[in-house]
């Protein structure tokens, strides 16, 4: 199988209905096998309230006990996806930082994904780095003809991990400087031969259809970017809550750069920073933050919830995106906490 027919193969097709394509993301359940079931009846109220074509997971999905073995993972996502999976509702998902930090690799919880029947993730190709990077190709409601793409990279996990790649790993102290462009100082970096499978693959895809395809890209941790909007609120349409630092990697992986020479994604997606949820334009790229959806680890009550991406068959270069959250559609939200396992 050559790589476009791989990018080109779904489990479901994806196609446009009504002239529309709605999409659903949610980011950093952190789930864990005594999870607080909040998170379930929040998903399900917005499920059934907006009524998404996809629903994407944007990384840091377990953590602790529940990313400990096939059995524990393959428990805790037909608890939660199970929601999506009863709707006959496609989702995918890209991996955080954390959802292998208990040992059990992203390679082997990849498989279990793969497993549900409406789960659309690909491993990817096994030559790039990092566990599922693929893309999703959404077509016309009446005919085969690409319409738009979903892009999902692996943002990867630790910076120790980075610097052993290059060969530094013996003195951390060069990248652990005392004054650095961005918070972080631990967060890992999107791989050039992750951008370069990008690259050549929008570029194959451009080919096969005749045409530039518009996408949307997410993966986890944000790019050094994401400061920008912030920083020039009113050049950028600012809008939305920082309230918390941008979780970026020291590193920069040009991976923007490399966006805006293609030409064909104008929005990025990412999670990581709970309590961020804002969106801003910076180069006619979208850049949008989803805030936290758990119960278990800090996320704010008036953001919780998930971000809803729409595209118009007849423009999809200019999608419309928002926050939609748990308190506008749970009765007595937030509650108190639900019965555990």
């Amino acid at each position: 199988m050559t790589q476009l027919e791989y990018n080109l193969s779904l489990k479901k097709e994806l196609r446009f209905k009504n002239g529309k394509f709605r999409v659903l993301t949610f980011s950093d359940l952190h789930g864990r096998r005594d999870f607080d079931r909040r998170v379930t009846r929040d998903i399900a109220a917005l499920l059934d309230l907006y009524s998404p074509d996809m629903v994407l997971l944007v990384g840091d999905i377990v953590w602790d006990d529940a990313a400990r073995s096939p059995e524990t993972l393959k428990a805790y996502l037909a608890e939660v996806m199970g929601i999506a999976e009863s709707r006959r509702i496609p989702w995918a998902h890209v991996f955080g930082n954390h959802d292998a930090e208990k040992g059990y690799t992203v390679k082997d919880q990849q498989a279990v994904y793969e497993s549900f029947e409406y789960c659309l993730s690909k491993r990817g190709p096994e030559e790039v780095y990092g566990m599922a990077n693929y893309v999703l190709p959404v077509k016309a409601e009446n005919s085969d003809s690409i319409v738009f793409c979903l892009w999902g990279l692996d943002s990867n996990r630790d910076m120790r991990q980075f610097l052993t790649d290059v060969g530094l790993e013996d003195d951390y102290r060069l990248v652990m400087m005392p004054d650095l462009l961005h918070l972080s100082q631990t967060y890992d970096t999107i791989r050039f031969d992750q951008i370069m499978w990008y690259w050549n693959s929008s570029v194959e895809l451009e080919h096969f259809s005749g045409k530039k395809i518009p996408g949307l890209m997410f993966f986890h941790i944000p790019i050094p970017e994401f400061i920008i909007p912030y920083k020039n609120v009113a050049q950028t349409a600012y809008r939305g809550f920082r309230r918390e630092q941008v979780g970026s990697s020291p590193i920069n992986s040009g991976l923007f750069s490399a966006i805006l020479q293609r030409g064909d994604v104008k929005t990025i997606l990412c999670g990581h920073d709970h309590i961020n949820d804002y969106e801003g334009t910076y180069c006619g790229v979208k850049m949008v933050y989803n805030a936290g959806m758990s119960y278990d680890v800090y996320c704010d009550d008036d953001m919780r919830g998930g971000r809803i991406i729409d595209i118009r068959e007849d423009d999809p270069w200019n999608i419309e995106t928002y926050m939609v959250r748990s308190s506008d559609c749970v009765a007595d939200y937030p509650g108190t906490e639900m019965c555990k396992g």
